[in-house]
């Protein structure tokens, strides 16, 4: 894997304050950085699969890299950050940062990847703070289930991601809302320096 085309953690703070992320979005960001480097490490460490650490951290951290612009404009922020990144040479991150938002019983059923870890950790996360997948998509239907057919099309989600959250725990030695988990620490070293690269 080419490292080399993976931002560090101090970059990928540079590209937060370039497309002016507001605090309440990078806050998100880094806390399903948290988790996705959590859930990584775990199933490294329980012979799982093989993850890129820094390939999953930046992927995380940069997710919602083009809300700031989508919100104004309405285009769909995971192809714009797609593109955006595709522009700045991150073509690994790219295509995770493509798929955050989607999710099928194709991938679904393929080998575990740094892509479904991200779109997992940030169906975990309620703004910036750390929940149960029944509580995120409580939150989506409230907030983006206007109509009958948005609501049965989260509906059927939450089902795809309840199977995936099955694939990751069934690996760990924790469960999906063992307070190891849910008490984790956000990280906010961006507030002020990056702190280097070291998580």
């Amino acid at each position: 894997m080419y490292t080399s085309a993976i931002p560090s953690r101090s970059r990928c703070i540079e590209l937060m304050d370039e497309v002016d992320m507001p605090v309440h979005i990078r806050r998100h960001s880094f806390a399903v950085a948290t988790i996705a480097l959590y859930l990584g490490c775990s199933l490294r460490g329980n012979g799982g699969s093989t993850f890129n650490l820094q390939l999953l951290e930046a992927a995380a951290l940069l997710h919602d890299i083009a809300k700031p612009r989508s919100i104004v404009t309405g285009e769909r922020h995971d192809e714009l950050g797609a593109q955006m990144l595709d522009e700045r040479g991150y073509f690994l991150i790219a295509p995770i940062v493509k798929e955050h938002v989607s999710m099928d019983w194709l991938r679904l059923n393929g080998p575990m990847t740094e892509s479904l870890l991200v779109n997992y950790s940030d169906k975990r996360v309620k703004h910036d703070q750390i929940v149960s997948l029944e509580e995120r998509f409580r939150d989506l239907l409230v907030r983006y289930g206007k109509t009958k057919e948005q609501r049965l099309w989260i509906e059927e989600k939450v089902e795809l991601y309840r199977v995936l959250e099955e694939r990751i725990f069934e690996a760990l030695p924790i469960g999906p809302v063992d307070e190891e988990l849910m008490s984790l620490r956000v990280n906010t070293a961006w507030e002020g320096e990056a702190n280097g690269d070291k998580w």
